[in-house]
């Protein structure tokens, strides 16, 4: 009974006896140490290696599981001694032939040839079939190409018979599967030889590649080719931006006449500018009613007329001349042009600074009045606050009033003009505790003016109607402003002072006037309306509180309603 370990070799394992290890051991350490000086060494271990496994293979099986130190011996009369291939001297070679019978048995090999079939990569064109096959056979590759070329035109398998044995033939990676494609023994002395070939030739194609790169006519071939394709890219990049360029002005030229033509509709059409939009309403304002209702009297509607042609129109003008110009290659430049287009830009600024300019000085400083309205005391414990109706109130209004900012010019909104007077809403509208135990009602009305008493009395100027009938107010949606007094940021805002444990009901119309409300439920505004409040020593509460989903979360639950709440439900 003899021990065994376990070995890796090339990547397999095997069970080996002790001994047979041994020698194994030794045999790879000494041809290691013959090409520890080879460029390849490596590489002609891992062949080796890779043969002695494959060959071990062989030796094993089912009821013969260990490598036996007969099996090693064999192997290595196979592969060759040491000796064979490290160039020994003659003496040397009489010295071992001296040794024992048995120990020149042990390392006799015979001459162990056999070709096998794989695809050449080294001489491929294709998959390297060819000359795979032309290998096994040894004689010349064109043949079996000439066979595969005429069969694929003459009879159309050829290519796929060619397909078929690239797919079947095993491709020649290793040093001794290339040895057995041409015939060769597998064994120590030609794996090296092969390698050292492999490095060799490798080595000479390098140098000859270097002699040749440094010859000055490669140098000039590289200089010429990458010119070549310096100025390939350049010419590609080039054609690139100027296609792009044509698109970017066409596409300006396009922009520049559609922005010219509206302009000049608006002006010399008599065109119209939507100032106010909305599901329900659609009201324009044409400039003309714009220039009358904010230019300082005195001043002509054709001087804002001139300063936006100019202002405006040369720029497009000169944006549809540079478009025209880079579209069809013009490259000459007319200085006329371009002095009288600056030029008048320049006027078309300077009349836009001065309109501004005197626009501005007449909203320089602002100034409020408030007006005091009686009102009666409700005879009804409620008093309801509801809005005029106007001619579009039939239809179910489904916008959101609430922030007043329909138009940048002020906090209105533009809705009607007539010859003498404008139409601005909304006003806006604030209520909070009186101070005595009746209803007061004040409207604060502000406006801008050149200086304080012009501006007292463009707010003075404003009207505003409040009407009242039994239990109910009803105010205004719009207020009228005087076509002399001008747009000057007028603005109306209304204050409802309730006294306290006073109820009042908001109607759905009052959310376009109402605006940011204190109450005790942290209701928004849209949510105050269909309801009735009650005033409270702190603010607003809410009765109708079921469905109020912006009811505050802070506030118990528990709270109970106050006596005055459940008496004025009663």
């Amino acid at each position: 009974m003899n021990r065994t370990i376990t070995m890796n070799l090339s990547g397999i394992i095997f069970h080996i006896e002790e001994d047979a290890y041994d020698i194994l051991n030794k045999y790879l350490s000494t041809i290691k140490g013959y090409f520890k000086d080879s460029e390849g060494r490596d590489e002609i271990m891992n062949d080796i290696e890779a043969r002695i496994a494959e060959m071990l293979q062989e030796k094993v099986s089912k009821a013969k599981q260990a490598v036996l130190l007969s099996d090693v011996e064999a192997v290595i009369s196979v592969m060759g001694k040491p000796e064979d291939f490290a160039g020994d001297t003659q003496d040397s070679e009489k010295k071992n032939t001296s040794d024992s019978s048995s120990e020149e048995n042990k390392f006799s090999y015979p001459n162990n040839k056999r070709r096998r079939v794989f695809r050449d990569e080294d001489n491929k064109i294709l998959g390297g079939v060819c000359a795979g096959v032309a290998n096994y056979f040894d004689f010349d590759p064109i043949w079996i190409r000439g066979a595969f070329a005429i069969s694929f035109f003459a009879f159309g398998s050829g290519f796929l018979l060619y397909i078929i044995l690239w797919i079947i033939i095993p491709k020649a990676k290793t040093t001794a599967e290339k040895l057995e494609m041409h015939g060769e023994k597998v064994d120590v002395n030609n794996i090296g030889k092969a390698v050292n070939d492999e490095f060799e030739d490798f080595k000479k194609r390098m140098n000859e590649f270097g002699d040749k790169a440094k010859s000055p006519e490669t140098k000039e071939r590289i200089r010429t080719t990458a010119q070549k394709a310096t100025d390939f890219i350049g010419d590609v990049f080039h054609n690139m931006i100027h296609v792009f360029g044509k698109i970017i002005a066409f596409l300006l030229v396009f922009l520049g006449i559609a922005l010219m033509v509206g302009l000049l509709a608006t002006i010399f059409g008599r065109g119209t500018i939507s100032v106010f939009n909305s599901p329900t309403s659609n009201i324009h304002f044409s400039i003309y009613e714009f220039s009358s209702a904010v230019l300082p009297n005195g001043m002509p509607i054709a001087l804002i007329i001139i300063a936006l042609i100019l202002f405006f129109g040369v720029p497009l003008l000169s944006l549809i001349y540079a478009g025209i110009r880079h579209l069809f290659g013009i490259k000459h430049k007319n200085r006329i042009v371009k002095y009288t287009a600056n030029t008048l830009w320049l006027v078309g600024l300077g009349l836009v600074l001065y309109i501004g300019f005197e626009i501005g000085n007449d909203f320089s400083e602002e100034t409020s009045v408030k007006q005091k309205i009686e009102i009666t005391q409700p005879t009804g414990s409620v008093l309801h606050l509801d809005l005029k109706p106007m001619p579009d109130d039939d239809i179910d209004l489904t916008y959101n009033y609430r922030h007043h900012k329909k138009v940048k010019l002020g906090d209105w909104t533009m809705m009607s003009k007539d010859e003498n007077k404008f139409s601005i809403g909304y006003p806006i509208m604030d209520i909070v505790k009186s101070e005595t135990d009746s209803f007061q009602l004040v409207v604060v009305k502000s406006a801008n003016g050149y200086d304080k008493k012009e501006a007292a009395w463009r707010a003075k100027n404003i009207e505003y109607f409040i009407t009242q009938k039994d239990s109910s107010i009803l105010f205004n949606s719009f207020f009228d402003i005087n076509t002399v007094d001008k747009l000057r940021a007028q603005d109306v805002k209304i204050i409802l002072k309730v006294p306290v444990n006073k109820v009042i009901y908001l109607s759905k119309r009052m959310e376009r006037i109402i605006f940011d409300i204190h109450n005790i439920n942290d209701a928004i505004d849209n949510d105050m309306v269909n309801r009735r409040w009650i005033m409270t020593n702190s603010d607003l509460e809410c009765i109708d509180c079921n469905g109020l989903e912006t009811v505050n979360k802070n506030k118990s639950d528990n709270t109970p309603t106050p006596a005055s709440t459940e008496e004025t439900k009663k």
